[in-house]
């Protein structure tokens, strides 16, 4: 059976932090001894029945514990889930208020410090295992965040842009959204996690990390008893909201800025919808203002038993912020959720409903047929006693029935006018297998026209998708295509740059290629002078050469007949030495003639005409002749002596003459090579200047010659490339217009 209840509001403050004690954040607020009415102290925006105060379903002051908001606010909606029932559980308050905190806690693993998610997960697992055994539970976890009013999986982030559907037998749900099954709080601890790793935060004014995105944690509970085959299903939304947030503190700015708007824009249309539902005059709810208020459709005024949690802060320096979600937190305390058990009855239960029917069908069958023979009477004109009219406690019997039907000829058409029972229609909507209440649409249409709109709702929706991610998808080619665009221009600009200072540089390299080629010239013009100088050098040195060679020649000449006077006076003087007296001659002198005289005579003739005394005078010519031979052969070997002596004194002199004419043309070669030097006209120093100057030129003229070519090549390249550069700007112009229409 379906059950109205109010939504449970139940109020927290934390305590102030440390922007609020340096901002000079005095404690505002004050609380009543039950902890169920707050009241803001010295706040001139308060005024009427506020005065007295914001009364909640509990008030939670500074320092309450986590287990305190668990206890209180939450367990009894995990018990509610076990039965079938959906539940939700959302935290709203300004950036920073400690929503994240109260739902998801500091640390999971922490008894005192996690938060509502954690317990319940804990709550969910304990209260299974502690069930009748003849209860089997499946229980599955998804986890999704609202960034930018584009729904995500955080389980799978690769699923983006996620669309809202509802159907009868679901109600509202995400499309594609992932889920898995679990079997443990550890599991779910995993999940959680990976799915908070993926969320997006970031650091504001307000506090180091703020979330950007709304968060849903979606536990859904599947129950079947064995023994009757029931089964029921209750979907748990864990709800924790981004902040609303001033720009001015929280100093948001470009990326940040563009989510605070959309933050705040979902928030007002959650505002609306609370608004619309406490509003008796209002006949449409506009929950497809936004995609959290469409998903949140269910437990805003639906099929759920909700918690929701406000969360505030005490300080002056909030106090503004802090009556903005008091004032959230009465509106919404207004709000009526009409929940439901999402059963289905076992066949036994069926049964038994089917045989209800039956009998009561039975029973009103036989009061309208003794309703139609009473009718029957009445228009034939006759009377019925009033003791005999028929009534739905006292029907009357069989047999009058059957009388009185065939005295009337008027039954059958009757009994096409009979109304609708409305006790029939209560037992059908009792055996209706999907017991889900219509969840608030918009009203004025019946049934078929509804399941029709729903269906066209979810295909637009679907198509909404595509054009969206399409759109997304140009915009972000649209994005990459300017930004390359200004990378092109950038490098369009830079290679202007680069062109003109190379152009500059070109205009540079020309004018000292016109000045090498003006030095080379010079160069060729001074190369040819030295050219000529240098022959007209060569000619002067062969003739130099050819007049040292004469004089060479001539010097020799003269020094060999200088040696053969020196050696022919040398002998004469030696000879006249060794004959001093003529008695050498004389005696030679004498034996030639003596010689000649015996040849001149016979031999017979000789003894007779030879006297003794010439015999002797010979023998002793002969015999001091002999001596004066061997005297001057003496003489001879001691002159070959000296004149070996003197022979190898004279090849001494003439290696010292010769190495000292060596020493005089090395000189006189050193001389006449200063002399050039210092006059410029030296060969050899104007042969190496030549070729140094030549190597030098050569060097220099390949130098620029392949600098040039470089720079040519280079400015080709650069010339090629501004081309290219300039066809793709020309072609992403085109594709940009493209996009534009």
């Amino acid at each position: 059976m379906a059950s109205s209840t109010n939504i449970k509001v139940v109020c927290r403050f934390r305590p102030p932090n440390a922007l609020e004690l340096r901002e000079g954040g005095d404690i505002v607020v004050a609380f009543d001894e039950n902890l169920q009415t707050v009241q803001m102290k010295n706040s001139q925006a308060v005024s009427g029945p506020e005065k007295d105060g914001f009364t909640f379903d509990r008030v939670f002051p500074m320092g309450t514990k986590q287990h305190e908001v668990f206890d209180y606010g939450v367990k009894d909606i995990v018990k509610d889930v076990l039965d079938g029932y959906n539940g939700t559980v959302f935290a709203y308050g300004q950036t920073g208020s400690g929503k994240t905190f109260t739902m998801m806690g500091a640390d999971i693993d922490s008894s005192d410090l996690k938060g509502i998610i954690p317990r319940i997960t804990e709550q969910i697992f304990k209260s299974i295992v502690e069930s009748d055994s003849h209860l089997e539970y499946v229980v599955k976890v998804s986890y999704l965040e609202i960034y930018l009013e584009r729904i995500r999986d955080l389980l799978a982030p690769q699923n983006d842009n996620l669309q809202v559907h509802e159907e009868k037998s679901r109600g509202v749900y995400v499309k594609n959204l992932s889920d898995y099954y679990v079997s443990s709080a550890r599991e779910v601890y995993e999940i959680m996690r990976q799915g908070g790793a993926a969320r997006v935060v970031t650091s504001t004014n307000m506090n180091a990390e703020s979330s950007r995105s709304h968060s849903i944690f979606l536990i859904t509970i599947q129950q079947r008893n064995t023994e009757t085959g029931a089964q029921k299903s209750g979907n748990l939304y864990l709800v924790d909201l981004a902040g609303s947030e001033k720009v001015g503190k929280t100093g948001a700015s470009g990326q940040t800025l563009e989510e605070a708007k959309k933050i705040n824009k979902s928030l007002s249309a959650l505002g609306m919808v609370i608004n619309a539902l406490t509003d008796s005059k209002v006949k449409h709810i506009p929950y497809r203002d936004s995609k959290l208020t469409r998903i949140l459709q269910e437990s805003l005024g639906g099929n759920s038993r909700t918690t929701l949690i406000i969360n505030c802060s005490p300080s002056q320096y909030n106090e503004s912020e802090t009556l903005s979600t008091l004032r959230f937190g009465i509106r919404a305390k207004s709000i009526k959720n009409t929940a439901r058990v999402n059963a289905e009855l076992s066949p036994l239960e069926l049964k038994g409903l089917l045989s209800k029917a039956q009998l009561a069908n039975t029973r009103h069958l036989s009061y309208i047929q003794s309703l139609e023979a009473e009718l029957a009477i009445w228009r034939a004109g006759g009377h019925v006693e009033p003791s005999e009219w028929t009534s739905a406690d006292k029907p009357t019997t069989g047999a009058a029935a059957a009388k009185k039907a065939t005295s009337s000829p008027t039954l059958s058409t009757t009994r096409s006018m009979t109304p609708v029972n409305p006790i029939l229609e209560g037992l059908r909507s009792e055996i209706i297998i999907d017991s889900r209440p219509q969840t608030p649409t918009v009203v004025g249409l019946d049934k078929d026209e509804r399941e029709e709109f729903l269906r066209r709702e979810n295909e637009l929706s679907d198509q909404l998708a595509e054009r969206e991610s399409l759109l997304n998808a140009a915009e972000k080619l649209t994005k990459e295509l300017r930004e390359e665009l200004a990378y092109l221009k950038e490098q369009e600009a830079a290679a202007s740059k680069e062109n003109k200072s190379m152009s500059t540089q070109l205009n540079e390299l020309r004018l000292q290629v016109e000045r090498l080629d003006y030095d080379n010239k010079e160069g060729i013009i001074t190369i040819d002078i030295l050219k000529e100088q240098n022959q007209d050098a060569k000619s002067e040195l062969e003739e130099l050469k050819k007049v040292i060679t004469d004089l060479r020649s001539t010097q020799r000449d003269a020094s060999a007949e200088d040696k053969e006077k020196r050696k022919q006076e040398k002998m004469a003087l030696m000879m006249a030495k060794f004959d001093a007296q003529g008695t050498f001659s004389e005696k030679d002198e004498q034996l030639r003639q003596l010689l000649a005289k015996l040849d001149t005579i016979d031999t017979a003739d000789a003894l007779s005409t030879l006297s003794v005394d010439d015999i002797v005078a010979a023998r002793r010519q002969l015999t001091e002749s002999h001596s004066l031979v061997r005297e001057t052969v003496d003489r001879l070997r001691q002159s070959q002596e000296e004149n070996e002596m003197v022979t190898r004194r004279r090849d001494e002199l003439e290696a010292r003459f010769l190495s000292l004419e060596a020493d005089y043309e090395e000189l006189l070669e050193k001389t006449i090579h200063d002399e050039e030097t210092s006059n410029a006209d030296i060969v050899e120093s104007m042969a190496e200047f030549k070729n140094k100057l030549e190597m030098q030129y050569a060097a220099k003229r390949d130098a620029n010659i392949s600098e040039v070519a470089d720079l040519k090549q280079q400015l080709e390249l650069k010339s090629n490339e501004i081309r290219t550069l300039n066809a793709s700007i020309d072609s992403l112009k085109s594709v940009n217009e493209e996009l534009k229409v």
